[in-house]
């Protein structure tokens, strides 16, 4: 160690300000431009100890001292560039796997339209089993997303892609009730594997108030795909009126076996943690670690491995703001669940041809779609999660109120039709933040795995209400099922605020976040430049 308060050769001099305070060296080499970490040391009443130091930043002056401050061994800049790679290369790649599987999952509502009830002689009590089939495995396998935390995403998730994809596609030779409903149970198993613990996996690489916009990119796959679904189903329904195969065993086909070749891709493009992303240089790598010390607990900081500890598990089970999340997220997906599979349908059902309906699903989507976007951006922006849900749940809640109204008044179909809209805006971006809310107010991989493992398990009871809302009897007007979605939007609504109250109670039961670190000292009260302790770190808070 050279001797302190003079300079030596490549490096920096350095003054300690205060006892018990860390200091970075960093190599000053030829071109200035380029910094890398080269020691950390702790100064503690004259001995020289290595220790962990994660922010410092580095004054311009030619003898340099390091500076306690929040920014980190890399520049703002080398982190957006990061963060666009990772929004570019793994963010968008994600939505799309996660467009093919809603593609996969949904597409039956356009296949019923396209003649599959005719061809396989269902009835109306069939079809609602052949939708529930998919839904009881997919809740059964639901603890999957822990997995995440454990396994080799790249692998794993690959195989959930090739496995769905392989599926989707063979309920094209699906020729009995029996047997489309094996598939759709399957198709369940598979896609549960993977969706559910998408958020947990992109924690891996964003901080807590950066997630609700990738997430958003994520969801947003959603109305995204349920569009493209309608547009293609027009385009394949047209075409499958001069073809051999049925229009809907086409479209099983089309949109089914794309997955099994796009998972291949995903074998080599998903990195398995930030150190791994080959699209990212070496430097890039490191920062990408270095930026999310932070949001790891400090036993994974210093093995570097996932946290996976029962006792965390245990504490998740038994925290009650988990339920309250999931509740709400089990009466979003009454309308999450339903509306995508039966709009085609109830469209019909207004009176336009089968052609026109698949075509007019796909509107409300795209608006959907930019809405969802629109939402996350700005809820990261603010840092607010329960007020943005609050709202949109309403938005969704005043969409069913105007279809249900104008089904008792008997009005225009287009009015039916308009309230689609902020309906499917509403239910699609409460369910974006109310997944990102759950990661967030967890604070180790363990705990998101198995509040998002909660959050499923009870939320994806929706969809056995949500698929048996719209039966036959009820058409055209689905009176019944477009009230029920109403109370539970407001549902939503009231319990956002809700655990909104309790959290913010619970911030400030923690008056004094700062807490001193076990071995860091502290002990003689100097403090530092922004007032805190040396040797202390922020407690974890929760946004709300």
């Amino acid at each position: 160690m050279p001797p302190r308060n003079k300079p030596f050769h490549n490096s920096f001099s350095v003054t300690p300000r205060a006892s018990n305070f860390a200091y970075a060296l960093e190599q000053a080499p030829e071109n200035p431009t380029h910094r890398s970490p080269h020691k950390l040391w702790h100064f503690n009443d004259g001995e020289d100890v290595p220790c962990h130091v994660e922010k410092f930043i580095l004054d311009p002056a030619p003898e340099q001292e390091l500076v306690h401050e929040t920014s980190a061994l890399y520049t703002s800049d080398e982190e957006q560039a990061v963060l666009k790679k990772f929004d570019r290369r793994l963010v968008l790649f994600i939505a799309l796997l996660y467009m093919l599987g809603f593609l996969d999952r949904s597409n039956i509502g356009n296949a019923k339209v396209a003649g599959l009830l005719d061809d396989l002689s269902l009835n109306s009590s069939q079809y609602e089993w052949i939708l529930r089939s998919f839904y009881i495995t997919y809740l059964l396998f639901e603890w999957m997303p822990v997995l995440y935390a454990v396994l080799s995403p790249s692998t794993y998730i690959a195989s959930c892609v090739a496995a769905w994809g392989l599926i989707a596609s063979l309920q094209a030779l699906a020729t009995s009730y029996a047997s489309l409903c094996v598939l759709r149970a399957l198709l369940g198993i598979s896609e549960a594997a993977f969706s559910p613990g998408v958020p947990v996996f992109l924690a891996f690489f964003y901080k807590r108030d950066e997630l609700a916009y990738r997430i958003g990119l994520f969801i947003s796959a959603a109305p995204l795909a349920t569009s493209f679904a309608s547009s293609l189903a027009w385009v394949i329904t047209k075409l499958g009126q001069r073809s051999p195969i049925a229009p809907w065993r086409m479209l099983f086909l089309v949109e089914g076996f794309p997955s099994v070749i796009i998972s291949v891709f995903a074998l080599y493009c998903i990195p398995n943690n930030p150190g791994t992303a080959r699209f990212l240089s070496k430097r890039e790598r490191r920062v990408a670690e270095i930026r999310l010390r932070r949001e790891k607990p400090k036993d994974q900081q210093e093995s570097g491995r996932r946290s996976f500890q029962w006792e965390e598990i245990w504490a998740t089970v038994k925290d009650p703001k988990c339920y309250l999340t999931a509740l709400m997220f089990c009466s979003c997906n009454v309308a999450f669940s339903s509306l995508p599979v039966f709009l085609p349908t109830i469209i019909n059902d207004m009176g336009y041809s089968t052609l026109r309906s698949q075509a007019l699903s796909a509107p409300p989507y795209l608006v959907a779609f930019i809405t969802v976007l629109m939402t996350a951006y700005y809820s990261d922006k603010y840092k607010d999660r329960s007020l943005f849900i609050c709202f949109h749940a309403l938005l969704a809640a005043g969409g069913y109120a105007m279809i249900t109204l104008a089904g008792v008044l008997k009005a225009n179909s287009l009015w039916r039709y308009m309230g689609v809209y902020p309906a499917a805006s509403g239910f699609f971006s409460a369910v974006t933040l109310l997944i990102t809310w759950t990661i967030n107010n967890q604070d180790s991989d363990a705990k998101r795995g198995t509040g998002v493992a909660i959050l499923n398990l009870i939320g994806q009871l929706g969809p056995f209400i949500g698929t048996a809302l719209y039966p036959e009897s009820d058409k055209p007007y689905y009176v019944p099922g477009m009230a029920v979605c109403t109370v539970f939007m407001l549902a939503v609504a009231v319990l956002s605020l809700w655990l909104r109250m309790i959290m913010h109670y619970q911030n400030r039961a923690r008056d004094g976040r700062y807490t001193v670190l076990k071995g860091t000292g502290g002990d003689d009260g100097s403090n530092g430049e922004d007032g805190k302790l040396f040797g202390q770190e922020r407690r974890f808070t929760f946004i709300l």
